[in-house]
């Protein structure tokens, strides 16, 4: 029914400015909906929600895919105010140290008859063109009757594609990081406490402290991608280029150091 000639113009006029003024901060786009002034009150409360279910469990192995599944529906509300207010400096944020507090790829820290990864102690180093993984691991010998700590790291390349711009505001998988794995390398005992972790993973990088050179997933390319980022969270999805049809997800929190984060605000 066309309203514009049944004489409902000036019936109509009044409410429909009424309802415009109160929408003011609403955006559309293809890929959703949003009201920015309602998502921008509960952005922090589902930042709080997240992490501390990822904290709850960072180190369990036994229930990852009920907490992926309580995790989803947060992150997915969360994503849809990240895409349509994506930050403009988006790729320096992702720059810097994180240490990660949950992910769901349980080949990653399982229990193996030789080698031990501490899902408490994992962390990203993310330069420019470059990053390390740096964990905290142990070696067991004779069973559990000798124990060696070590910690790793893992060297990945990469390429920014999939730039954002103002023609895909709102799109998801934006900034993707296009990577492969280039290096591996593994130093005796834990990770120090009084370094911060760039200047370590720089370090081992420039050979100027001993690190050994150990087989790892050498030549494995992937892509990962943020979900949401601040100066604080980050929530990352991945996938292998072999098996695209696994996505990880990758939770983080902003780090200096190796060891304990202060309580999330």
């Amino acid at each position: 029914m066309n309203f514009l000639h049944k004489g409902y113009v000036l019936i109509l006029v009044v409410p429909v400015l009424v309802i415009l003024s109160g929408c003011s901060d609403q955006e559309t786009s293809e890929y959703g909906q949003i009201d920015n002034a309602l998502m921008e009150d509960r952005v922090d409360e589902l930042r709080r929600q997240i992490v501390t279910i990822a904290e709850d469990n960072t180190d369990r192995l036994d229930n990852i895919d009920d907490v992926r599944a309580e995790l989803e529906p947060l992150i997915d509300e969360l994503g849809l105010y990240f895409n349509e207010n994506r930050p403009a400096d988006e790729i320096d944020i992702t720059r810097g140290i994180w240490k990660n507090i949950w992910f769901d790829d349980k080949d990653i820290g399982g229990p193996s008859d030789f080698f031990d990864l501490d899902r408490n102690n994992i962390y990203q180093v993310i330069e420019d063109g470059y990053y390390y993984n740096v964990s905290e691991n142990s070696i067991r010998l004779f069973g559990d009757r000798v124990t060696i700590p070590v910690n790793s790291y893992l060297r990945g390349d990469y390429q920014i594609i999939d730039a954002a711009d103002d023609t895909n505001v709102g799109q998801p998988r934006l900034n993707v990081v296009d990577l492969e794995f280039v290096d591996n390398r593994l130093r005796l005992g834990r990770l120090p406490r009084d370094i911060p972790l760039d200047e370590l993973a720089d370090r081992v990088d420039s050979r100027s402290i001993a690190s050994i050179p150990v087989p790892g997933p050498i030549g494995i390319t992937g892509e990962l991608w943020n979900l949401y980022i601040d100066e604080e969270l980050r929530i990352s999805a991945g996938s292998q280029d072999g098996d695209p049809g696994v996505t990880d997800l990758y939770i983080l929190r902003r780090a200096e150091y190796a060891g304990n984060l202060l309580p999330f605000e």
